[in-house]
């Protein structure tokens, strides 16, 4: 796997963790967010694919201007 694939699959997998530690501290807080495990993990992996396919485009455009 070249290393551009391997940025965006680590950075997709630091969104889906985020989502889930996001979620699990609104419960904890009392926020009453109302949603379920599965709905939770729906969007936690939706937010990971969009965020690894958003990277995988926009890194090489990064590195041509210096900015990563």
């Amino acid at each position: 796997m070249s290393p551009r694939g391997r940025s965006a699959l680590a950075w997709g997998a630091v969104s889906v963790l985020l989502v889930g530690v996001l979620a699990q501290g609104a419960v904890l807080l009392g926020l009453g967010i109302g949603a379920s495990v599965a709905a939770v993990a729906a969007v936690a992996v939706a937010a990971g694919v969009v965020v690894a396919a958003v990277t995988y485009v926009t890194e090489p455009r990064f590195e041509r201007k210096g900015r990563a």
